[in-house]
């Protein structure tokens, strides 16, 4: 057991009455044991750290999470920075000699001059090798476009397959890495590269979404290693039946990894034009698709009730949201004592917001999507038009009584980008205070988790979870001009920046 630890000179952040408070945090079996008064006498026999002054959180939470899949994108080849389709094919070219597969991730349209992917087709792909297999998949995973070469090793059961033009649609999409295996050597380090990022970033929990194999993976890792940042892990609805079976139930584990429950996608994105729609997309027919029907929706809420376990339900585009509120309100208590939660909701009407709120489902929702796609002229009005100002509204939700819970969707990763995008967003129905964006990524994130005794405030008894800021959030103009300092997770540092060195008095042996 490691010796207690004394953090001193510290301001806290309490995001509900947006106030600081001087103290010091002494931390013991990895809770805060106590909150100290400044000036107060403070325990001899500790570690400690003098902050000089900075700034104490509470870890973030991100309640949104494909942090091994991003791990092993880190080690294929990223599109995410091309600015045109041409940057894209020049970086799988140079990728030709060395790699077998050719494997591009997080290509996006919205980065480059012309939003047009009409030359982008299997045909062009096979100019760059009709021999090795080559995949690009778009930044939101709900879309793929493929080569001749690895459109022949995609297996016949994969639905909503374009195969003319080798476009590869949700699940199969989705699930290409069920299909194009990554060594067991590619996912340890997935792992690695996946949590280094996120403690960077702040983050000390996430709701992690992975089938269930990862999940054993993650059990192996914890036993073997131990794991750095605490997973809450959703696992995908197709092990729902081998879940049951186990007699497993949600909150099964301990503080660094549990199962908290199961993923259900009932729609696509916005950017592959899948998300289902009450009106159809800009210059088009297409409205979009609900992939599951209503019917078996309700039969598996139904289950999940019966067995104690937590739905998070993918729900994008208006009409499917719609259409998923009214079976909720049909096979659940008001009360919601399962704390079901809806994923995304970017457009929804106001009727299914105040069903939502009557029913006490979570609307869990992503601020770095506004930031990053829901500018005048950027990808939402593209393919929306004028209802892309009515997307992302968190406060007009949050007004109506929904509990709100943050997630990056690893796009990217990181709260306090995802905050500013929040607290600057471009119309009013979405902009939120900074503190109740923050409230969003720390405590509400606790709560979906049933984890607020837990974490998501700094208490005396709760997790001794903290992130180091060198300034007061609250009072900045740009979010991005705060930097972190240092990470704390079980009252063991697991991060420290090194552009911001403080006086760790040997704490760094538990590092």
């Amino acid at each position: 057991m490691s010796k207690p630890l004394l953090i001193s000179d510290v301001k806290c952040i309490n995001f509900d009455k947006r106030t600081v408070r001087h103290c010091s945090l002494f931390i013991e079996n990895g809770v805060i044991a106590s909150i100290i008064p400044d000036k107060q006498s403070t325990p001899k026999k500790a570690r400690k750290i003098n902050l000089k002054g900075k700034y104490v959180i509470p870890g973030f939470i991100d309640s949104h999470t494909h942090l091994i899949a991003r791990g092993i994108e880190l080690q294929r080849i990223d599109l995410e920075k091309c600015k045109s389709l041409n940057d894209c094919f020049e970086k799988l070219r140079s990728a030709l000699p060395k790699d077998e597969i050719l494997f591009g991730s997080n290509w996006d349209e919205s980065n480059w001059s012309s939003f047009s992917t009409s030359r982008l087709n299997r045909y062009a792909l096979d100019r760059i090798s009709k021999q090795k297999p080559i995949i690009m998949r778009r930044i939101c995973g709900h879309f793929a476009v493929v080569n001749t070469k690895a459109l022949c090793l995609i297996p016949k059961k994969w639905k909503i397959v374009d195969s003319g033009k080798g476009y590869l649609y949700e699940d199969v999409a989705l699930n290409l890495n069920d299909i194009f295996r990554p060594t067991r050597i590619m996912l340890q380090k997935a792992v690695k590269l996946g949590t280094k990022e996120a403690l960077a970033k702040g983050i000390t929990s996430v709701h992690e979404i992975a089938d269930l194999d990862r999940f054993k993976f993650l059990q192996q890792i914890k036993k073997k290693n131990g794991l750095k940042l605490r997973f809450s892990v959703y696992i995908l609805s197709k092990d729902l039946r081998n879940i049951l079976a186990a007699g497993i139930r949600s909150r099964s584990g301990n503080d660094y990894l549990r199962f908290s429950g199961i993923k259900l996608f009932l729609d696509g994105s916005i950017g592959a034009r899948t998300a289902g729609l009450k009106k159809p997309y800009r210059d088009s027919r297409i409205k979009g698709k609900i992939l599951i029907s209503m019917q078996k929706v309700a039969s598996i809420i139904r289950e999940a009730e019966n067995s104690g376990i937590q739905l998070m339900v993918h729900s994008i585009g208006d009409r499917t949201t719609c259409e998923v509120v009214k079976v909720f309100e049909k096979n659940i208590s008001r009360l919601n004592p399962l704390r079901h939660r809806l994923e995304h909701i970017e457009i929804v009407d106001r009727f299914s917001i105040k069903m939502m709120a009557k029913m006490n489902l979570i609307a869990s929702m992503q601020p770095n999507f506004a930031r990053r796609w829901q500018q005048p002229g950027g990808m939402y009005e593209h393919y929306l038009g004028e209802r892309y100002k009515e997307m992302n509204c968190f406060k007009r939700v949050k007004d109506y009584g929904v509990r709100i819970v943050f997630g990056s969707d690893c796009m990217p990763l990181g709260p306090l980008y995802g905050i500013e995008g929040a607290s600057k967003h471009p119309f009013a129905c979405g902009r939120l205070h900074p503190s109740e964006a923050f409230n969003m990524y720390t405590k509400e994130g606790a709560y979906a988790t049933f984890d607020e005794a837990r974490k998501g405030t700094i208490d005396k008894a709760k997790l001794a979870d903290l992130v180091v800021l060198d300034k007061n959030p609250l009072r900045v103009k740009d979010m991005d001009e705060v930097k972190i300092v240092m990470v704390i997770i079980g009252g063991k540092i697991v991060y420290k920046n090194r552009i911001s060195p403080i006086n760790t008095d040997n704490s760094n042996r538990n590092n």
